[in-house]
């Protein structure tokens, strides 16, 4: 009877952490209405600009833009497990150090329409990924992915294209 009494408590704390994560997400970010979040819990939006269309989810990962970047997910993208998307980054010549001398590097993520971005994948600065592209699972995209790519690997590179692609 407790186990059960403390199940249905954690259940409804979770449920209104989580309805009140989603709300500041949508305020603070250009979130659209029919965008969607899988585990609100494990996702994390931090930075200036992060915007994702509609009918866009993601279901659970990072998103990280700098103070002058933005990360820009298009329309209909599906968005796997633990995804890091991350517009700010160290500087490789200045990795570490006190905050106020630490260097960093920070550039734009744009994702078009219709992507497919598999669980575990790792989105660096300054990429873009057109359109009906779709990144295999576990890759590190380092650079631009061609419209209807499908790419992956560590580093992500180019496996084929799509055969066809739509808007449906």
């Amino acid at each position: 009877m407790i186990n059960k009494i403390s199940g249905l408590i954690f259940r409804k704390l979770r449920q209104g952490y989580c309805h009140s994560r989603e709300q500041y997400f949508r305020r603070k970010y250009s979130i659209h209405p029919k965008a969607k979040f899988g585990d609100l819990v494990n996702i994390f939006f931090q930075g200036s600009s992060i915007a994702m269309g509609e009918g866009s989810y993601i279901n659970s990962g990072r998103i990280v833009s700098g103070p002058t970047s933005s990360v820009d997910i298009g329309s209909w993208c599906a968005i796997g497990h633990n995804v890091n998307i991350m517009g700010l980054s160290h500087d490789i010549e200045y990795p570490t150090g006190p905050n106020k001398r630490e260097r960093r590097v920070e550039e734009d993520i744009k994702i078009g329409d219709h992507v497919w971005i598999g669980s575990n994948v790792f989105i660096l600065q300054g990429v873009t990924i057109g359109d009906h592209a779709i990144i295999g699972a576990n890759s590190v995209v380092t650079r631009d992915v061609l419209k209807g790519a499908i790419v992956g690997g560590v580093p992500a590179k180019l496996i084929r294209f799509k055969k066809r692609f739509s808007n449906d």
